[in-house]
């Protein structure tokens, strides 16, 4: 009230408004100055993300590590308004951080990756505005237009760790609630990334995708002078050692199942009418929960070759068949 009666005297009103003014400057250049310091790799790295180390690593070991943290995690073209909601919505995260209350590894399935709303493919095409006549890679083959602007398909769904890449670093931080050291993400760039849509026929893995199937045709996807042999076939004596390696994977993919209970739908199909690339991950199962044999492999592939699946080993065999890949559980 003594604000209003100073502007409304006309002895007190000037020195009123330059008090105003003089506020109101401040609080411009402080806003402007905590924006600027805020949203700096400095920031990032030593201050807001200290807790996430291994992600500040594997963003230093990647392509992108001289593109500023902003040019990725800010809408592009994105206005001063925009930057100071996300600034306030970022203080949701300061309580569990402070009370060690999250879980290791953040974003466990690359639900960001799979969510157009918060990765749109404009995030990429503002520097990387070439790649829709980019159809080929070094060794593969890959129609990106196809894929952007036919079937919606946002770049991170493929390129989820394109900026965090985690190969080749060592994991220091470990969960608060289990104590145990921080799991890698899958990178989706990886074979077993392309599978979870581009599935062998008659792999027993169902997936509800609208996308072609693979067909079991190494042409199809790979150059003629790829290495087609995966590296893990080289090891050792593999002709001798690869039946117990698909039963540790049959394992695998059991104990994830029994584990996880995560989906993409719910994370990636907004309140209202889903987007298109929003509608074209869903059904999209985790990596983890399938299994990476059957990407080259069709189910009667063990068959074929010994003439039976081993007795003792049919039952679990035949409950990773069940897979269901649109829930990532087994099939009842």
């Amino acid at each position: 009230m003594k604000l209003v009666e100073a502007f409304k005297n006309p002895v007190t009103r000037p020195r009123a408004l330059i008090l105003t003014g003089s506020i109101l400057t401040f609080a411009l250049l402080f806003v402007t100055v905590a924006v600027g310091a805020t949203t700096s790799y400095w920031f990032c790295a030593e201050v807001c993300h200290k807790v996430q180390d291994d992600t500040i690593a594997s963003y230093q070991n990647s392509t992108h590590s001289k593109v500023s943290c902003v040019a990725c995690h800010m809408p592009a073209g994105a206005n001063p308004v925009t930057f100071l909601l996300h600034k306030a919505h970022a203080l949701g995260e300061l309580p569990p951080t402070v009370a060690n209350t999250y879980h290791l590894p953040l974003n466990k399935h690359s639900e960001i990756a799979m969510d157009a709303n918060k990765f749109p493919s404009s995030m990429c095409l503002q520097c990387h505005s070439s790649i829709r006549a980019d159809r080929t890679s070094e060794g593969i083959i890959m129609d990106h237009p196809v894929h952007i602007d036919e079937w919606n398909i946002a770049c991170t769904v493929c390129h989820n760790r394109i900026a965090h890449r985690e190969e080749g670093i060592e994991m220091t931080l470990f969960d608060p609630a289990t104590g145990e050291l921080s799991a890698r993400h899958s990178d989706f760039m990886k074979m077993a990334g392309c599978f979870r849509c581009h599935r062998v026929h008659g792999d027993g893995q169902s997936v509800s995708t609208p996308y072609l199937s693979a067909g079991g045709e190494c042409s199809i996807c790979h150059t003629a002078s790829h290495d087609l042999i995966p590296a893990d076939h080289k090891v050792g004596n593999f002709a001798v050692s690869h039946g117990e390696a698909a039963f540790a994977e049959n394992d695998r993919v059991l104990t994830t199942l029994a584990s996880e209970h995560t989906c993409f739908d719910s994370k990636v199909i907004s309140k209202g009418a889903p987007s298109p690339e929003a509608l074209a991950v869903k059904g999209v199962p985790c990596v983890e929960s399938l299994n990476r044999c059957y990407n080259c492999h069709a189910l009667n592939f063990c068959a074929d070759c010994h003439g039976v699946v081993p007795a003792h080993r049919t039952v679990a065999c035949n409950k990773a068949y069940l897979l269901n890949g649109s829930l990532g559980k087994l099939g009842k």
